[in-house]
């Protein structure tokens, strides 16, 4: 997999977040077609840093990277919320501690668990409504699926399910029209007043 095809992978998955639209975007990469992910991630990573925007590999089991791509002010932010912070203690987390260290926390979870730890929605921004849900639920009972399970406000996730898409469409157009990934992070504003709201 050459860095054009990573650019389209991240620019088809991440596009919300390259938009600033979201706080962050989880991709799985397969080892065998790319097996020198870390060392792209380090040649994109002061460019993009940048404009905001960052990029770990919470996850390495043995077919599969799992990269996180975030908004690191709007993760901040969004985690902060007291009942994303409540959800959080449960599971072991320093509420207090940094962003680093959540996310440093959150590898271990993976590391240590046969399944997707319940609170990787919360590092995704999805609604806490709908977080909750799923830890009840398991997975199972919502009453719309999208982007994630919708266990509460269908209409709103509808409206946020169509701004995605439209800023994938965009993404993707202008990928596919030779502009690389930060050209098109720096394309944020006409994307997010023409298409995406």
């Amino acid at each position: 997999m050459t860095c054009a095809k990573f650019e389209s992978v991240i620019g088809y998955h991440c596009s919300p977040v390259l938009m600033g639209m979201k706080p962050a975007n989880l991709v799985s990469f397969s080892k065998e077609k790319m097996p020198e992910l870390p060392e792209i991630i380090s040649d994109y990573k002061e460019s993009l840093e940048q404009e905001g925007i960052r990029m770990e590999i919470i996850c390495g089991c043995r077919k599969h990277y799992l990269l996180l791509v975030y908004r690191s002010d709007m993760l901040q932010e969004y985690l902060k919320q007291e009942e994303a912070r409540n959800l959080l203690l449960q599971d072991g987390y320093n509420i207090d501690g940094s962003l680093d260290e959540m996310i440093a926390r959150l590898k271990e979870r993976f590391f240590h668990k046969t399944e997707f730890p319940h609170e990787i929605g919360l590092f995704l921004g999805y609604p806490i409504e709908d977080v909750k849900g799923f830890r009840k639920f398991g997975g199972s009972g919502c009453k719309m699926c999208g982007y994630w399970k919708v266990y509460d406000d269908v209409e709103q996730a509808r409206r946020i399910f169509d701004s995605y898409d439209k800023c994938r469409e965009f993404t993707a157009a202008q990928i596919r029209a030779g502009y690389s990934i930060l050209q098109v992070v720096g394309m944020k504003h006409l994307c997010t007043s023409q298409m995406c709201v």
